[in-house]
């Protein structure tokens, strides 16, 4: 009487052995694209907090000397020379000011640049030796197109 041989055959074996080296390489394949994703999106956020740090220090430092020039009585001249309390320009450290006189103040505005499609906006009022900060944000310089446009496939090539 033969008795059969049960087990696990060289063939099984193999299938099994391909089976998990594939499956090795295709989570090795997905996780070196997912690194190299997550890599430029760090890069990218690096490159805004930068830009952004580097627009809010400029802006800081264009805000001191709005209150040097304040408390030197440079607004005070500007009053007399335009009592219509129509806007006026003026240029610091290369940003431009626009300047406007009302009757609720001086409101001082005027944008560092972060990067190529953000600013960093400022408005200020200035009371006496001081100022008040209305505004300090981020805003697009560029318009933004959205595709609304639903691609469907209607049955042809």
């Amino acid at each position: 009487m033969k008795q059969k041989v049960r087990g696990v055959g060289v063939g099984t074996v193999s299938l099994v052995m391909i089976f998990a080296v594939l499956c090795l390489t295709v989570f090795a394949i997905l996780t070196l694209s997912t690194s190299t994703a997550e890599k430029v999106m760090a890069e990218r956020t690096a490159s805004f907090v930068s830009g952004y740090y580097e627009a809010d220090t400029k802006a800081t430092k264009i805000r001191a000397s709005i209150l040097d020039f304040q408390r030197n009585g440079f607004f005070d001249s500007l009053r007399n020379e335009n009592p219509d309390g129509t806007a006026m320009q003026s240029v610091i450290d290369g940003v431009e000011l626009i300047v406007e006189r009302s009757a609720d103040g001086i409101f001082v505005s005027y944008s560092c640049e972060i990067n190529e499609v953000l600013d960093l906006s400022v408005k200020l009022r200035l009371v006496g030796d001081a100022d008040v900060v209305l505004g300090w944000r981020t805003v697009h310089t560029r318009d933004w197109d959205m595709d609304d446009g639903l691609l469907v496939w209607d049955g042809e090539l």
